[in-house]
């Protein structure tokens, strides 16, 4: 259950706290780290897992099992690897001016929200709550879509949206 609360709370925490400090220039490290102890949490969940079988946990609000425990892995494997790439990337747009410190904060702290949404609707044994996660995910994907403010950036999240 510990690795459960691991896996999503520090993607919320670690929002929390980009959504404070993302434009700062540690918050591209911050925002990989954070996604490193998410892999961390979803490793130690799936050696949980495979050892011990599937697990029904905090009155059945939470159900893993061998196959969705990869799927939980491989979503906190692609988040850790696309903050690591990200990194560079964004620092080298905020060099450009293309983006704003808002913008930056907004970029790092929806990263992670976006992260936590994935994990929660991969983890979750209840509809509502899978419901709620999807369309947190699309909103979070939206502000990520439309970072730029460009009336091309502004289209697409407004289309996918839409969808």
């Amino acid at each position: 259950m510990i690795e459960i609360l691991a896996i999503l709370g520090t993607p919320v925490v670690g929002a929390l706290v980009l959504a404070i400090a993302g434009e700062r220039r540690q918050a591209a490290t911050i925002n990989v780290a954070v996604s490193a102890l998410t892999l961390l949490a979803a490793a130690a969940l799936t050696v949980r897992v495979i050892g011990q079988g599937p697990m029904l946990v905090m009155g059945k609000l939470f159900f893993v099992d061998p196959f969705n425990v990869f799927l939980v892995a491989l979503t906190a494997f692609v988040g850790c690897t696309t903050a690591i790439f990200s990194r560079p990337y964004m620092m080298i747009e905020r060099a450009h001016g293309r983006l704003t410190a808002g913008r930056l904060r907004l970029y790092h702290s929806m990263f992670q929200i976006f992260n936590f949404t994935m994990l929660l609707a991969l983890l979750t044994n209840n509809m509502g709550i899978l419901w709620v996660a999807l369309e947190a995910a699309t909103l979070a994907t939206v502000l990520l879509v439309s970072l730029y403010r460009t009336p091309e950036s502004l289209e697409a999240a407004w289309k996918y949206f839409i969808l």
